[in-house]
C-alpha cells in the first residue's frame, strides 16, 4: 500500500488543513490516487480513518460519512469539475455535520465546532479526537462464523471489519488497519471454498502471527503515547527497571522512543513508525550493551525490529534498588541549576516497582509531578514542600503498595487475591476500596494494559487512599 495514497486520502478527511496549498492540489492529486488504487480501496482507507476517529458511531454513521467523501472525490475528479469543487463538497459535508438530524457520527465537542463557521468550523471538524475508554479488543469468530457471514455478502464483510478493526486501534496509523483487513479477508477468500478448511485457517493464522503480536503491541504504545500525561517519565522508569539503566541511559532512550511515537502514531502511512522502530531498535541493541543483557535479552535483539519491541516487551523485570529519594524533598528540585532534578526524582521513585503496568506507575508518577511543579511555582517553595511532603510520602507508599498487589495477584488466583485484601483494607467503604484494589489488579496489572481504563482505575484507588487517615 502506497503511503502517498494514505496521505492523499487523510487530506480528504481533513480538507481544510491543505487549503493553503491551493484547491487544485487537492483535486489532482487525490484524483490521481483515486484513479491508481480503485474507488473500493479508496472507500476502505476513508471507512478506515473515520472509525478511527469516530469509534463512537455506529457502522451505519460511519458507512455514511465514508460514502459521503467517496462520492465527493468521484464528483470532483470529473474533467469538468470546477477548481473549487472539494472546497464546496467540505463546506456542505461540515453543514450536513452540524444539522439537527445529521446522520454522520456523533462527537463530543461537536456543538462547540457547530458555533464556528466557514474554514474555521471545517478545520474544528477536522482535528476532534475522541478520547473515550478503548473498547474490548476484536473476538475472533470461528472457521464457520467467519464463512457465512463471508460468504453472504464479501464486499459488505470487509467494509465491517474495517469498522470494527480501526475502531478498537484508533491511534495507529490507518495503512496497518487497511494491511491487517486485507490479510483477513485473503484468509476468508482461501479458506472459505468450496467448504470451510481449518488447517487453511490454522495456516493463515499461523502466517499472521507475528504481524498481530506487533500490532497489538503498537496499539498499547500509541495509546499511552496519546493518552498517558508524564508518559516519559514512565518509560523512563520502564526502561531503567527493565535494563538496568541510569537515569541518564534511560532519560535518553525514552526519550528517542517517546518522540518517535509523537511523531508517528497518528500519522496515516506506516513509514513513519516502522523507520522510528527500526532506528530505535539499534539503540536499544547497541552492541556496547548486549554483554551486559541477559540470554532473553539478547534473543529478542536477535530478531527483525519490528519482532524485537514486543519480544522485549513481554520480558519479565527485575526489583532494582537505587538510591532512596530525599525526604523531606529539597527545594533543589525546583532550581535551574538542575533541569532535570524532578525527572530524576520521578525516576528514582518509579524505577523500583516491577510488577506495575505502565499505565499505573505513569498515573501515580503524574500525581507526584504536579504536586512538585505546583510547590516549585510557589512564592516559598520550601514551605509548600514541608507542607505537602505527608501527601508525597503517601502517594510514593502508595506506588509500593500497587506493585505489591500486583505481584500477588500474578501468584495468586482471583477469589484468594480478594480474600487477601479484604483483610488489609479494613474501616468504613471497605467492600468498595477491595473492589477497587480487585478490578485494577484484572485489568491493569498485565503490562499492555488498557490505557484509559487503568487511569480511571488508578485515580480510583488513589481516591481511596487519600479518603483514609
Amino acid at each position: 500500500m502506497r503511503s502517498t495514497a494514505l496521505i492523499l486520502i487523510s487530506a480528504l478527511v481533513v480538507p481544510a488543513l491543505l487549503a493553503h496549498k491551493g484547491k487544485n492540489y487537492t483535486k489532482e492529486n487525490v484524483c490521481q490516487e483515486l484513479k491508481a488504487i480503485g474507488i473500493e480501496t479508496f472507500k476502505e482507507m476513508v471507512t478506515v480513518l473515520y472509525s478511527q476517529k469516530f469509534p463512537n458511531g455506529t457502522f451505519q454513521e460511519v458507512n455514511c460519512v465514508a460514502d459521503e467523501m467517496t462520492k465527493l472525490a468521484e464528483k470532483c475528479c470529473k474533467d469538468d469539475a470546477s477548481p473549487d469543487c472539494y472546497d464546496k463538497g467540505a463546506t456542505e459535508i461540515s453543514e450536513k455535520s452540524c444539522g439537527k438530524d445529521s446522520p454522520f457520527p456523533k462527537h463530543p465537542g461537536i456543538e462547540q465546532c457547530c458555533t464556528l463557521q466557514g474554514h474555521e468550523r471545517k478545520l474544528c471538524l477536522a482535528t476532534l479526537r475522541y478520547s473515550a475508554d478503548e473498547l474490548p479488543s476484536l473476538l475472533e469468530p470461528t472457521n464457520e462464523e467467519i464463512c457465512t457471514e463471508y460468504t453472504k455478502d464479501e464486499k459488505d464483510y470487509s467494509v465491517r471489519y474495517v469498522y470494527e478493526f480501526a475502531r478498537r486501534h484508533r491511534n495507529i496509523p490507518a495503512g496497518f488497519v487497511l494491511n491487517a483487513t486485507q490479510n483477513h479477508v485473503r484468509m476468508a477468500e482461501r479458506c472459505c471454498r468450496p467448504a470451510v478448511k481449518n488447517l487453511c485457517f490454522l495456516q493463515e493464522r499461523l502466517q499472521m502471527r507475528s504481524s498481530s503480536i506487533f500490532l497489538r503491541f503498537l496499539s498499547n504504545v500509541c495509546n499511552n503515547q496519546v493518552n498517558l500525561k508524564s508518559f516519559k517519565s514512565g518509560l523512563s522508569a520502564y526502561y531503567g527497571n527493565l535494563l538496568g539503566l541510569s537515569f541518564e541511559e534511560a532519560s535518553a532512550m525514552s526519550g528517542r522512543f517517546q518522540s518517535g511515537l509523537e511523531k508517528c502514531c497518528l500519522q496515516p502511512q506506516p513509514e513513519c513508525i516502522i523507520e522510528e522502530i527500526t532506528s530505535f531498535q539499534k539503540v536499544l541493541c547497541g552492541e556496547s550493551k548486549l554483554d551486559a543483557m541477559s540470554a532473553d535479552f539478547r534473543e529478542c535483539c536477535s530478531k527483525p525490529p519490528l519482532d524485537t519491541l514486543p519480544c522485549v516487551d513481554d520480558l519479565k523485570r527485575q526489583q532494582r534498588q537505587s538510591p532512596d529519594v530525599a525526604n523531606p524533598v529539597s527545594s533543589q528540585l525546583c532550581e535551574e541549576a538542575q533541569p532535570h532534578g524532578i525527572d530524576r526524582y520521578l525516576f528514582l521513585i518509579g524505577v523500583k516497582h516491577a510488577s506495575i503496568s505502565l499505565p499505573v506507575l505513569t498515573t501515580v508518577l503524574n500525581r507526584i509531578k504536579n504536586t512538585v511543579t505546583t510547590c516549585c511555582a510557589s512564592a516559598d517553595v520550601t514551605a509548600c514542600l514541608t507542607e505537602k511532603e505527608s501527601k508525597l510520602k503517601k502517594t510514593t507508599a502508595l506506588l509500593s503498595k500497587l506493585d505489591d498487589a500486583c505481584s500477588r495477584y500474578f501468584r495468586l488466583d482471583l477469589p484468594a487475591f480478594k480474600a487477601q485484601m479484604q483483610t488489609e483494607v479494613q474501616g468504613e467503604g471497605g467492600e468498595k476500596r477491595t473492589q477497587a484494589w480487585a478490578d485494577l489488579a484484572t485489568s491493569c496489572c498485565s503490562q499492555r494494559s488498557p490505557t484509559q481504563l487503568c487511569q480511571k482505575l488508578t485515580e480510583d484507588v488513589i481516591k481511596y487512599d487519600d479518603d483514609t487517615v
